[in-house]
């Protein structure tokens, strides 16, 4: 219950922000119940979006999933995440590419993972492991 305070200090924006995120993240969760494919079409391409995002903005969103990824009474994967922040990013008019990759780890295990990208910022993270690219949208 330590967060309660931290919540309250927040400005107001934050707050719509953080609880957009929120909402973002449950829909991302239940969206995934569906074929990949389908949840692929529910993202608008990249290029029909032309906002030129302000970096504060960008950075704005990328700590909200942060947080109300903390909040969170469920796991989030990456995939969630950055399926959550680029929501965000649609209603906004912002565009950004989702990466998904593959690392093959101690020469058997195939570990995947997705990250977003907006204006060179990484939204939700890539992390420090270099994955081979194998799609993007």
């Amino acid at each position: 219950m330590s967060w309660i305070p931290k919540i309250l200090k927040l400005s107001h924006e934050d707050k719509k922000l953080l609880t957009e995120a929120a909402f973002f993240l449950f829909f991302s969760k239940v969206l995934l119940f569906l074929p990949f494919r389908m949840c692929i079409k529910r993202l608008k391409p990249a290029e029909s979006l032309n906002g030129k995002p302000e970096p504060i903005e960008l950075r704005k969103i990328q700590t909200a999933v942060h947080r109300a990824n903390k909040l969170a009474c469920w796991k989030n994967i990456c995939l969630v995440k950055s399926f959550a922040a680029r929501f965000m990013l649609q209603r906004r008019n912002i565009g950004s590419v989702m990466y998904y990759g593959l690392q093959l780890k101690d020469g058997e295990n195939l570990i995947a993972h997705a990250w977003l990208v907006a204006d060179d910022l990484y939204i939700t993270p890539k992390g420090s492991v270099e994955y081979k690219e194998i799609f993007k949208v």
